[in-house]
Formats: C-alpha cells, sequence, structure tokens
C-alpha cells in the first residue's frame, strides 16, 4: 500500500508553528515581565530566571528528544510532548511563589522543546541540498511571526487580563498543535530508524560532537542566536523601564524587530549560502558598532530601537543559511543532529539572559552582544579556513 504524505502547505504551516513554538513560549510573556517582577516581588534578575530556565529546558529537551525521535519516529514523541506542555502550562497559572514559578517553566521549557526539535528533523527527513534550505527559509518567515506577534498579543492580553491570562493563551495553542498532530503524517519510515537500544542512540552525540564541519554551521547559529536572545532579555526593562514606553508601543517595536528577522530571512534564501553568510556577518560587524555608540552614549529611545532592528535583520541572513548547511550535513540521524542544532542555542540563551540584568543593563547588554558577534565572526572564518563553502 502506498504511503500517505502531507502537502507541502500543511507541512509548511504545522513546522512552520511547532518551529516558532518555542520563541512563542519565550516572547508572549515579554511585555509581563515587570509585572511579574512586581506581583511576586521579586528582583529583575530573579525574574529573568523565568526566561532562563525555560531556555534551559528548551536546550535539555532537545537533546532528550533528538534521539528518541531517530528511534521511535517523529510523530509520537511529539504528541506526548503537547500533552506534557498543555499540562505544565496550565499547573503555571495556579502558582503562588516566583520560585514554583520558576520550575514549572523548567517543565515547560522541556516539554515545548519536542516540537522545535521534530520540526526541523521532519526537514530532514524529507528534503536535502538547496530544497532543504529554501524550505528552512519560509520556515523561518513563519518563524518571525512568532516575535511579531506574541508581544503584541502579549501586551494586549495585558490590557484585559494579568500575566495569568497568557499562560491561558499558551495552554490554547498547545491543544490547536496536539489536535492538528493527528493529520500529520509520519515522516521517518521504519527502515531508517535506529534499532539499537534507546541508550545507545545516545551515543550518536559524541561523533555529531567531532563533525567539526557540522559543528561550526552549529556554532554560527548557536552566536547569532544567542545576541538575539541578549536582545529578548534586555529590550522589555531598557524599554519600558528606564524608557517609560508602554506595553503596547513596547510590542509594537519588538514586532517591528521581528518584522526585520523575517524580512532579512526571505532574502537570504535569494542568495547563494557564502553570499547570505558573508552579508549576515558583515551586518552584525555594523550592528555592534552602532549599538556600541548608542549605548555607550545614551542616546534617544528611537536610536536604541533602531539597534535592535539593524541587529535583527542581519541576525535573519544567518539563521536559516547555517541551520540547513548543518542538517544536510547531519541528516543520516536528523532526529539528533536537530536536538544538537537546537541545544547549543538555548544553552547559550540560558546563559546570557540574566547576565544582560547584571549591573547597568546598557554596559552588561553591549559587551554579550558584542561578544556573542566575535564567536559569530570565529566561527565563520574557521568555515572559510576549512573551506567548507568553496562549491557553494
Amino acid at each position: 500500500m502506498k504511503r500517505k504524505h502531507n502537502s507541502k502547505i500543511f507541512l509548511l504551516l504545522f513546522l512552520g508553528a511547532l518551529s516558532a513554538f518555542g520563541p512563542f513560549v519565550i516572547d508572549l510573556y515579554l511585555p509581563a515581565l515587570p509585572s511579574i517582577s512586581h506581583w511576586f516581588n521579586a528582583s529583575t534578575s530573579l525574574t529573568q530566571l523565568t526566561l532562563t530556565t525555560s531556555m534551559a529546558g528548551l536546550a535539555i529537551g532537545q537533546l532528550l528528544i533528538g534521539p528518541i525521535s531517530d528511534k521511535f519516529g517523529r510523530k509520537l514523541p511529539l504528541t506526548i510532548s503537547l500533552i506534557i506542555y498543555t499540562i505544565s502550562t496550565i499547573c503555571i497559572f495556579f502558582t503562588a511563589s516566583i520560585e514554583m514559578f520558576i520550575f514549572m517553566r523548567v517543565i515547560q521549557g522541556l516539554s515545548s522543546a519536542g516540537s522545535v526539535v521534530i520540526a526541523r528533523a521532519v526537514v530532514g527527513d524529507l528534503y536535502s541540498g538547496h530544497e532543504m534550505t529554501k524550505f528552512f527559509s519560509l520556515m523561518m518567515v513563519i518563524n518571525s511571526l512568532a516575535p511579531i506577534l506574541s508581544p503584541i498579543g502579549g501586551s494586549f492580553l495585558l490590557k484585559v487580563t494579568d500575566w495569568r491570562g497568557i499562560f491561558v493563551v499558551l495552554s490554547v495553542i498547545g491543544i490547536v498543535l496536539f489536535i492538528a498532530n493527528f493529520n500529520f503524517k509520519e515522516s521517518l519510515v521504519s527502515h531508517r530508524r535506529m534499532s539499537v537500544p534507546l541508550l545507545e542512540t545516545y551515543g550518536i552525540y559524541k561523533k555529531i560532537i567531532l563533525y567539526k564541519k557540522f559543528m561550526l554551521f552549529v556554532a554560527i547559529l548557536t552566536f547569532a542566536l544567542g545576541g538575539m536572545f541578549a536582545y529578548i532579555a534586555s529590550s522589555a526593562f531598557i524599554l519600558q523601564e528606564v524608557f517609560g514606553l508602554s506595553e503596547v508601543e513596547y510590542a509594537l517595536c519588538f514586532g517591528a524587530n521581528g518584522f526585520a528577522l523575517s524580512v532579512g530571512a526571505g532574502i537570504s534564501s535569494k542568495l547563494k549560502e557564502r553570499r547570505s553568510l558573508y552579508v549576515g556577518v558583515i551586518g552584525l560587524f555594523v550592528s555592534c558598532v552602532y549599538l556600541s555608540v548608542v549605548f555607550g552614549l545614551r542616546l534617544d529611545v528611537w536610536f536604541v530601537v533602531s539597534c535592535f532592528f539593524v541587529q535583527m535583520f542581519f541576525t535573519g541572513f544567518l539563521l536559516p543559511i547555517s541551520s540547513a548547511l548543518a542538517m544536510n550535513c547531519g541528516r543520516e540521524y536528523a532526529g539528533s543532529a536537530s536536538a544538537m542544532l537546537g541545544f547549543c542555542p538555548f544553552f547559550l540563551g540560558g546563559i546570557v539572559s540574566p547576565l544582560v540584568g547584571l549591573g547597568d543593563i546598557f554596559v552588561s547588554t553591549t559587551i554579550v552582544i558584542c561578544l556573542c558577534f566575535l564567536g559569530v565572526l570565529i566561527s565563520f572564518v574557521m568555515v572559510n579556513k576549512f573551506g567548507y563553502l568553496k562549491a557553494r
């Protein structure tokens, strides 16, 4: 009997929504960070741990789920992770302390990791070469709707409810994706699954880590996203508390920067991989110089917003290309490769998020974003040194 396949349009929308799920979990409640801090009478740094723990959960969860999906297929792990996510999100609504809030964010991050890692793995199952690059770029455009719509939605939700209402919405999103999952056709056929015992499947990570070409493309993605996570963690406090923007004004600025990310990703899909990486790296260098001047001189809020806009635009050039190049290297173990590709950025994001809240937030944010760019630059130089882009 002929195996049924999903249409490309369904896959694009469904996988785009799944890959945006993790960022949406992070971004929707960003406008509520100051109010959550006041609600629990918690410090800024402690409140930012709710962001850090979610990122850490997303990072570790991908490492756990990747090999499982290589052994059991994509659909079953995705179904279970969506169920756990929905339950944990509902529990957050009832938290009575910042400590319990932080703990439940760990569970929420761990479970939402299934959506992110499996979305990339499915693309690796079904596509290769330039077709994979193009699909990743299209997914990134859809992905970019999350930072555009989620903070705006979060801000309007705060007009009619408190921060708990945001987590009700996140629960509903989990339920909707769970229902859509019933229409998803398994992409990893039985004969391509790993046949070794489950614990042995995790041994593939050693092979992946030692694969220099794969890890260098992962490094480019990781440091580019590290700079983006630093921006995410600091922007609410800089724009709302320092410059006095309202929740809606902040959400509109955040959404504009998400649009910049989407435009950058869209343009990159029209360029060759090598040129797209060059443009992204040079653009991020320009954005770091601009950021250093604006933050150092404490210029007006619109200069600050434009700094982040430029940073997100050129980050958009790097994300889909580095993802596709990495997944092309690791197609044989797409789930595990996708897990490593997801773990590294969120692990770094979990580190940089609380760092931007230490001391002077302008100084700490500038230092963190510039260090992340340095990581991008070194990784890109190494890619060229070893000739991994000569044929592209």
